[in-house]
């Protein structure tokens, strides 16, 4: 199985210290990182999310493929060094190694989030104080989308 980190050689890199911002929350930069090295907390708001320690994890793809701004802040918890993707959206184009590994990763985060939906809702009781529970609502498309 391939990593992220076998096609990003050629792309420049970029060191943080602890307590730097990585990604900050909202923000649009146009850029995709991957992980080389240290780890880094994933926030919403003030409300830390998960850790993030995994070599060729990436960080900012939704936003870029969205074109939105960034969905969460990533913060430094010790120093780390990123491979970095400038200018995403135009350079996946030349990366087509580095797209499918973005995708491959984004339908894995897909089958990790169905499963936890479906558990969910083996363990939730829906009665009528609830109204009705429509699954199907998590897979409306926005009007954007069309």
């Amino acid at each position: 199985m391939s990593n992220s980190l076998d096609h990003c050689s050629d792309l420049p890199s970029r060191s943080f210290e602890k307590g730097d911002i990585v990604l900050k929350e909202g923000g649009r930069d146009g850029e995709i990182l991957f992980l080389k090295s240290g780890s880094v907390e994933i926030r919403v708001g003030d409300s830390p999310i998960t850790t993030i320690t995994t070599k060729g994890a990436m960080l900012g793809e939704v936003a870029v493929l969205l074109n939105r701004g960034h969905t969460a802040s990533a913060i430094a918890l010790k120093a780390c060094d990123f491979y970095i993707l400038e200018n995403a959206d135009k350079e996946l184009a030349n990366h087509p190694e580095i797209s499918k590994e973005i995708s491959r990763a984004l339908a894995r985060r897909l089958v990790r989030a169905s499963e936890s939906i479906a558990e969910l809702t083996k363990q939730v009781e829906f009665d009528n104080d609830f109204g009705d529970f429509e699954m199907m609502m998590l897979w409306e498309e926005e009007e954007n989308d069309i």
